[in-house]
């Protein structure tokens, strides 16, 4: 799988887990679990790419992150 499409299929579990569940905020490595990220590393790797483009946002809980709307809108097309 490429980087960008690992990075789309991340954002994607997020945006599925965040409509179907009231929680706001979700530990990154499970969603990394999830998707097939092997270890932390990949999955913290992931995510502050993720955050420096502006689609996910860092919650005050420690590993927990939430879509910013620029994410909800790149997935939601």
């Amino acid at each position: 799988m490429a980087h960008e499409d690992i990075g789309q299929t991340f954002l994607l579990k997020l945006y599925e887990k965040s409509v179907s569940d009231s929680v706001q905020a979700f530990d990154r490595y499970e969603i990394g679990s999830d998707i097939g990220l092997l270890d932390k590393v990949q999955t913290d790797n992931l995510v502050d790419e993720l955050l420096d483009r502006g689609y996910v946002i860092k919650a005050k809980e420690k590993s927990k992150i939430y879509l910013s709307n620029k994410g909800r809108k790149t997935v939601e097309i």
